[in-house]
């Protein structure tokens, strides 16, 4: 087994180059340390099955619910006793505020351990966020087998692990960080939380390259992976559910940095949106994020260019999507962009996959070049195919339900057999309907 010491990508065979990360000349020779004893003297035990009736009735376990709904969200509205989540994300994202915040969001009892700062900083830092926190108690401590003897006489309902990678057991000679150090104290964490009916948050970094910064097999033990990611630009937090075995891994929880801590963001589905006022280069658009419609902002400019090859540049949308979308509407309608460059932007950082967003693009297209003001409160779904016919979205039933809950009037989507009396909608085939469309 060989080991990238960049990001622990593990490997077969060595490489002079590591398939995950690209770096050079990162992949070691890994040897698992070896616990051996007499297999021989082990004594077999035989263990008594259950019906599953038996332990639906016999279960009473309270699942806890935060007073955050972001949160809620993404852990789908409940922390589950036994539980064992997998918090990641750069370093400086607020990972721990965010588990030091738990103490104002639940009732029960929690144990925040942490070796990464003291009692004292931990306490001093809970004071400026203004954590009321009655309900935790703090322990600054390293080795694990002292971590668990000091839980087995302290019952809780939460515990939080801040952070793992500086964790360390007495028992394996490796040093913290490695992946032997990481993997057998993750395995008595999670027999711990399993045995106890304890909910475990652990914390684990991401390097400043962006690559998860754990050995692989972790993310399969534990039960859920929570992915912090933002924008050093931006004042937005955004957490995402990256595995979740109890539920669909189907949503995400926004928030907002204030000076003081994290709190949800109050109004997500508008956030993305510069202004309600009309507009010569940017229109709105739909996009599902994961399960949650978020409203975006598209945004256009068109220069002549100086040049004889014109330039496109997209942010946060793949260039090859511009590409297509600009030569539709040079072949399909009388949009002729062959002399001028294309810029596009998606507005608040946003990165864009999904194709539903192709007409809004258009549409920013079409008003920059021909200097056309468009509404804010019309909403543009649908996906640009080569033969310039419309396609339908999926989740195009919860997009036309996002607007009529907004304060939109006019949405435009493919001719389909969607009937809705609350919204204008505006039913087209082809992109040239557009065109007409937006000059009427």
């Amino acid at each position: 087994m060989y080991i990238c010491s960049s990001c622990w990508n593990e490997s077969l065979k060595w490489l002079g180059q590591c398939s995950f990360c690209k770096e050079w000349n990162t992949l070691k020779e890994f040897k698992e340390a070896k616990i051996t004893w007499n297999n021989w003297n082990i004594k077999w035990e035989a263990k008594l099955l259950s019906n599953l009736d038996d332990v639906i009735k016999e279960n009473k376990e309270v699942k806890i619910k935060t007073s955050s709904n972001e949160l809620n969200n993404v852990l789908w509205w409940w922390i589950v006793p036994g539980w064992v989540v997998l918090l990641s994300g750069e370093p400086g994202i607020w990972k721990s505020t965010i588990t030091l915040q738990l103490a104002s969001l639940v009732k029960e009892n929690i144990v925040y351990i942490s070796w990464e700062e003291t009692a004292y900083q931990i306490s001093d830092r809970a004071k400026r966020l203004w954590v009321v926190w009655n309900n935790m108690k703090l322990l600054a401590e390293a080795c694990i087998e002292d971590i668990l003897e000091t839980l087995s006489k302290n019952k809780c309902d939460i515990l939080i692990i801040d952070s793992i990678s500086v964790m360390h057991s007495k028992n394996i000679t490796w040093v913290a960080w490695s992946i032997t150090q990481v993997r057998y104290i993750s395995e008595l964490l999670i027999a711990f939380a399993k045995t106890t009916n304890t909910a475990t948050f652990i914390i684990w970094h991401i390097n400043k390259d962006w690559n998860l910064a754990w050995p692989k097999t972790l993310e399969h033990m534990v039960d859920t992976v929570l992915y912090f990611e933002w924008d050093k630009y931006d004042n937005l937090r955004i957490l995402r559910s990256l595995k979740n075995r109890f539920w669909p891994t189907s949503e995400i929880g926004i928030f907002t940095m204030n000076e003081n801590w994290l709190s949800d963001l109050k109004n997500p589905g508008l956030e993305f949106v510069n202004s309600k006022d009309a507009t010569i280069w940017s229109s709105l658009s739909i996009t599902i994020e994961w399960t949650r419609p978020l409203i975006v902002e598209t945004e256009c400019l068109t220069t002549y260019t100086k040049f004889g090859y014109p330039k496109r540049s997209a942010r946060g949308i793949n260039a090859s999507k511009l590409d297509l979308i600009v030569a539709v509407l040079w072949k399909y309608t009388p949009i002729k962009l062959e002399a001028y460059d294309v810029y596009t932007n998606i507005a608040r950082w946003l990165k864009i996959e999904e194709p539903w967003i192709d007409l809004s693009l258009a549409a920013s297209i079409i008003s920059s070049k021909q200097n056309m003001l468009l509404s804010k409160d019309t909403i543009y779904i649908w996906e640009i195919s080569l033969t310039w016919k419309v396609k339908k979205p999926i989740h195009l039933e919860k997009r036309v339900k996002e607007a009529i809950k907004m304060w939109f009037k006019n949405i435009f989507i493919p001719d389909c057999d969607i009937v809705e009396s609350k919204i204008n909608l505006i039913k087209i085939k082809e992109v040239s309907e557009l065109v007409a469309k937006l000059k009427n």
